[in-house]
């Protein structure tokens, strides 16, 4: 089943009156214009402090939009969990925009096709951000040279991040031997 906006619509009044800890749309077959308007009403109604959006692989640049809008504008929400989404080129232009005010503690890309020139706009936010502390990566293929290069610069310059997951990678101790930073447990 798939979500549409008169779907979406029916939630608004639950929204307006509970913060919820968690809204677990994981799977939930969101298409654009579905997660786009439920995606504003969380953002308008400050209705969630952990989304979890991962498994909809159909979100459109809308939805993605939506997404970037309440990843820059949100005060409450501390985590965002989007895993199982490929990252194509929008994706990740779109999430690391919104990076570079959010002010997200803890994001999941586990499994997101994440490797490449999308990891590289991703860093490219990231070793600006200065609220980030959990950043998960693991199941994204990435490799031991230039994936590896990319995070090496995110630790050098990103002061805040406190935990990196790159479990399931192919990131080899060659890889990282590659950072010249400081020294970070990973």
């Amino acid at each position: 089943p798939t979500t549409s906006p008169t779907d979406v619509s029916s939630l608004e009044e639950i929204l307006k009156s509970v913060q919820f800890n968690l809204i677990n749309l994981q799977g939930a077959g969101l298409e654009e214009n579905g997660a786009s308007s439920l995606l504003d009403m969380i953002l308008y109604y400050e209705s969630a402090t952990h989304l979890d959006i991962s498994s909809n692989a159909s979100l459109g640049v809308s939805g993605w939009q939506a997404l970037a809008r309440l990843l820059r504008q949100s005060g409450c929400l501390w985590r965002l969990d989007a895993c199982n989404i490929p990252m194509l080129e929008y994706p990740a232009q779109a999430l690391s925009k919104a990076l570079l005010s959010s002010r997200l503690t803890v994001l999941h890309l586990e499994n997101t096709c994440l490797s490449g020139k999308p990891l590289f706009t991703l860093v490219g936010a990231l070793k600006k951000n200065s609220a980030l502390q959990e950043l998960y990566l693991c199941d994204n293929e990435l490799n031991s040279y230039q994936d590896a290069m990319q995070l090496g610069e995110l630790l050098k310059y990103n002061h805040t991040l406190k935990a990196l997951n790159l479990s399931n990678n192919t990131v080899s101790d060659t890889g990282m031997d590659l950072y010249s930073g400081p020294k970070v447990d990973i």
